[in-house]
């Protein structure tokens, strides 16, 4: 037996009901039975597929948007860009296409916040298009021109898209997760291709690039065509580390995110600093927290304290980084460089800055900044 959903052929994992064998590996994301006949839900695309930008891409960029367009008409795709280099820019003329052939697109990214970001700005981008959001919250509808959903949504969509673009494969849930990896490949209809986009390779991704061949497309600059922010790192213990930090937001004018490694911190950190400072916070089971990121872009406060939940996909231009890192294995190296690509991302502030306050340089940092000076050196050609 195999589960039509995950993939699933381990028969530990299965179990007979009332009606027939169904599968327990992904049980938690509705019962599905193993004989069902499954047919993708019809829908049909209304959309011309026509799209403007506010901005034109760069050559870089368009080389790439190009390429992609090419390479999934035969292939599967990893798209390998830096942080900011506009990988959900350089998507949309591979959607246009698809929208025009009247094809079923799905963009599909782990962080429901960007989510709700990336729906809006394709909604104003495909003008002519209905994009919707599927998400916590957002379930209502589920057909559209565009979908755009976390992953964990996918399993709605069996056997029904013509692409996917899987965003940020190296981020957690969706990290590492094979009954997630398997249900995002059942989504796809028979022809249908996948995109996988990241800023990172670590080995689960060089797993999935031994399982699926994929056709690699690199880019090494961001649009503004400047380096990556390299980190400052400064060790040493808590108390100075502490210091060091004081002394870094009070010289500071610009907005500012600092990372931590915990809730507990996040609070903890918060409640220290709000007598003295225009401050607000973020973690992903905080309440408000969908209103203090808004707050923090609209420039109510000066800085934010934030777990991973700014790590990835969300921009804000103009704004310098600190990642105050404790303890080992908690900010692995793809992190690291995901926070340090939050800076330097604004055409008028392209150089920001990235300090990295931790007890020891341990291997994530290293290896951070070795992957920055990597991407790095195109720009010493």
């Amino acid at each position: 037996m195999k589960c039509p959903r995950c993939s699933n052929r381990d028969p530990d994992y299965f179990y007979k009901g009332s009606k027939g064998y169904y599968c327990r590996k992904c049980i938690s994301f509705k019962r599905i039975l193993i004989k069902e006949d499954i047919e993708p839900t019809a829908y049909d695309i209304d959309s011309d597929g026509n799209y403007k930008l506010a901005f034109e891409l760069t050559p870089f960029q368009k080389e790439i948007a190009d390429k992609l367009i090419a390479a999934v008409r035969d292939h599967d795709v990893l798209l390998y860009a830096v942080t900011g280099a506009g990988k959900g820019d350089m998507v949309i003329p591979l959607i246009s296409d698809l929208l025009k052939r009247k094809k079923r697109v799905c963009y599909a990214i782990s962080r429901r916040e960007v989510v709700i970001e990336l729906a809006e700005r394709y909604q104003r981008a495909f003008e002519g298009s209905k994009v919707i959001k599927v998400c916590e919250g957002y379930t209502d509808e589920i057909y559209a021109d565009l979908i755009v959903c976390t992953t964990h949504q996918l399993y709605r969509y069996l056997k029904l898209f013509d692409l996917i673009i899987l965003d940020e494969v190296d981020a957690f849930p969706f990290r590492g997760d094979e009954v997630l990896n398997n249900i995002a490949l059942n989504a796809l209809n028979e022809n249908g291709r996948i995109v996988y986009s990241t800023a990172t390779i670590d080995e689960e991704i060089e797993k999935l690039m031994y399982q699926r061949p994929l056709k690699i497309l690199r880019l090494d600059r961001r649009p503004h065509g400047r380096p990556l922010p390299r980190p400052k790192v400064i060790i040493g213990i808590d108390v100075f580390l502490f210091g060091i930090l004081i002394g870094i937001i009070r010289k500071e004018s610009k907005q500012v995110i600092i990372f931590v490694e915990s809730i507990r911190m996040c609070k903890r950190l918060y409640h220290i600093l709000k007598p003295f400072f225009s401050i607000t916070y973020v973690y992903s089971s905080l309440q408000e927290r969908n209103t203090n990121i808004k707050d923090f872009k609209a420039g109510i406060y000066q800085f934010v304290i934030a777990t991973s939940v700014l790590e990835r996909g969300i921009t804000i231009e103009g704004v310098d980084v600190i990642i105050y890192k404790r303890y080992e294995n908690i900010f692995n190296k793809a992190a690291i460089i995901q926070m340090a690509g939050r800076a330097g991302r604004s055409f008028k502030d392209p150089d920001g800055r990235v300090y990295i306050l931790a007890r020891e340089n341990d291997e994530a940092i290293k290896g951070a900044l070795k992957e920055i000076d990597d991407a790095n050196k195109v720009y010493l050609l």
